[in-house]
């Protein structure tokens, strides 16, 4: 389900959905103008593709039951980004 599906149907269950209404009604009612727009994604972006590739590939993957705390996670990500 895409962001912008969400917020229009106000599907409040969703958390984040939640906290974007949230913010957006503040923002407006201070008077800030916000436009959404919804952009195509993995459509003709190469490094797009690619992870959307991996993504699907890591679907068949069995899972494990491996803890990673989130500051060795986040770290990981941001130095597996900065090679890219």
């Amino acid at each position: 389900m895409s962001s912008l599906e969400a917020l229009s149907g106000f599907r409040i269950k969703v958390h984040l959905v939640y906290y974007i209404l949230k913010d957006y009604t503040q923002l407006t009612n201070s008077g800030k103008t916000i436009v959404m727009c919804w952009i195509p994604s993995h459509v003709n972006i190469s490094s797009n593709e690619r992870a959307d590739t991996a993504a699907k590939s890591a679907l068949s993957l069995p899972i494990t039951s491996m803890k990673i705390p989130a500051g060795e996670l986040t770290a990981g990500i941001s130095k597996f980004c900065v090679n890219e």
